[in-house]
């Protein structure tokens, strides 16, 4: 998503209506660089705005998604994800804690360089890494370490 002002006016000229929610929504994934969930939208909405409805909130995703306002990541098979970045890059997931993060660093990796079998064209990639962050990788080794036994008295 480029700015909220460029995507209300895509939304107007889609003859789409420009709700309080929806610009709420906007606001909320406007440089959000957590990749939230439609229940992270949600439940943050939910605060100021009592009314809106969950249905309201996975609706506009999917709108911003269909017009390229916004990308969906599909990082596992319970919930959907939201980046409001949509040039091409990459994500880094913790398996510890959840985590994406966007990788800035880049590959030379273009549709153009990958010859993919079975597809007559590639519209599209992804390539997310897996791994544990450095907050949960730090917390592993402090659980490792060495504990006294339960009978030691200090």
């Amino acid at each position: 998503m480029k700015d909220i002002e460029s995507t209300k006016h895509k939304l107007r000229s889609a003859a789409m209506k420009l709700t309080k929610q929806r610009i709420e929504i906007l606001k909320i994934l406007e440089n959000n660089r957590s990749h939230p969930t439609a229940m992270d939208i949600y439940k943050s909405l939910k605060t100021n705005q009592p009314e809106v409805s969950f249905t309201t909130v996975y609706n506009t995703l999917e709108l911003l998604t269909k017009m390229g306002e916004i990308n969906k990541l599909i990082l596992d098979f319970e919930r959907a994800h939201y980046d409001p970045d949509v040039r091409q890059h990459y994500h880094a997931i913790c398996t510890g804690c959840g985590v994406i993060s966007d990788i800035d660093q880049s590959f030379d990796l273009s549709i153009d360089k990958i010859k993919v079998q079975k597809f007559s064209q590639l519209t599209e990639f992804h390539i997310d890494f897996f791994g544990i962050c450095e907050k949960c990788a730090d917390l592993s080794k402090k659980e490792k370490q060495v504990k006294k036994p339960a009978f030691y008295s200090a």
